[in-house]
């Protein structure tokens, strides 16, 4: 028995086996929460490029709706591959920064010059690895956030 006792043999593995899995587990939600931070500054700088565009007054692209084209802007200027499916954008527009006090002032589209418009951003994806799948609800993470933009004054048209 004495003899067992100091045999060291093993014991990298063993110690391995009990720091490893924790390690690999916390290498693993960094992964997850960084992939997280990245889906969220892509987002938003896909629509902060897309309300660029609106705000000038732009026509869509033939085959596009102006809600359309704003999501298929937000998902070509993110730089991820995001999932199309996920992606859901309300545009709305008001006559002033105060009429967004009120929702009934709300319409539906980009507005016209001066107006000043809400982006609505709403992205549901699947966690990046099964570790952080199991640990968000569902497995999916929704990110939402809103970009206010104020028209330019351009050509009624």
């Amino acid at each position: 028995m004495r003899r067992l006792h100091r045999d060291a043999r093993g014991a990298t593995a063993v110690e391995f086996a009990l720091v490893g899995s924790a390690f690999f587990a916390v290498l693993l939600l960094m992964m997850e929460a960084c992939w997280q931070v990245a889906i969220g500054a892509a987002l938003d700088a896909g629509g902060r490029e897309a309300a660029r565009w609106a705000a000038t007054g732009q026509a869509p692209p033939a085959g596009f709706t102006v809600t359309g084209h704003v999501a298929d802007t937000i998902l070509k200027t993110s730089g991820l591959p995001l999932d199309a499916a996920g992606l859901s954008v309300t545009v709305e527009s008001f006559a002033g920064f105060g009429a967004l006090a009120n929702p009934a002032a709300a319409r539906p589209g980009t507005g016209g010059p001066s107006d000043v418009v809400r982006y609505t951003v709403v992205y549901r994806g699947r966690g990046l690895t099964p570790l952080g799948r199991s640990l968000l609800p569902l497995g999916v993470q929704q990110i939402q956030f809103v970009i206010l933009a104020k028209n330019e004054p351009f050509p009624a048209s």
